[in-house]
């Protein structure tokens, strides 16, 4: 249920993206800072491990908005904050900064501004994206810490890497002529008539 709610929230940043400016930056201005702690929230905690691909892929599609210029209107309070050269790009780097520092104290701002840093300059990767978001979660010891299986962070990898070798395993034991049942379902791929 957690990850259709996360393909639809997907879908709707993709829509949003899409729509008019006037929209896209309404919607934005209104849920952006809210969306981002939540993902940053459930993404932190230990046991919603099993999300971490697609709320990267949330968090690189609200990073790359902001980057790119797509989020036009302030996600800042005009009236709280007063600098006249703030941008959102600016503003989301400080908030993500001091939101990260509140909850994990841990971490010094050398290492959240290196954190957020690399969430705007790696927004358009999303396996180095991933990379570095399991980086911090390491770091903020909500994961690593522990002693607690961290499997399902690099889940997808896992996956990945079992396939090509089961891939590897069918093809040599295919190029051994009697290995091979002649009616095994693997054949089916080398049968031609």
């Amino acid at each position: 249920i957690s990850d259709t709610g996360l393909l639809i929230l997907i879908e709707l940043l993709d829509n949003i993206e899409k729509s008019d400016p006037q929209n896209s930056n309404a919607f934005y201005q209104t849920y952006f800072l809210n969306l981002l702690q939540d993902i940053f929230y459930v993404l932190t905690d230990t046991f919603h491990k099993h999300g971490f691909k697609l709320h990267a892929t949330l968090l690189l599609k609200m990073f790359s908005a902001v980057e790119s210029g797509r989020v036009t209107a302030p996600l800042w309070d005009p009236i709280k904050i007063t600098e006249p050269n703030m941008t959102n790009s600016k503003f989301l780097r400080q908030y993500v900064v001091n939101l990260l520092g509140t909850s994990f104290q841990n971490l010094s701002v050398s290492q959240l501004n290196t954190f957020v840093i690399g969430l705007f300059d790696l927004n358009k990767d999303l396996p180095k994206f991933k990379s570095h978001l399991r980086d911090f979660l390491c770091n903020i010891k909500e994961f690593g810490g522990s002693g607690e299986d961290n499997r399902q962070l690099f889940l997808e990898e896992a996956e990945a890497a079992e396939a090509a070798k089961k891939e590897e395993q069918n093809k040599n034991e295919m190029a051994v002529p009697g290995l091979i049942a002649p009616h095994d379902p693997r054949r089916d791929n080398e049968m031609t008539d």
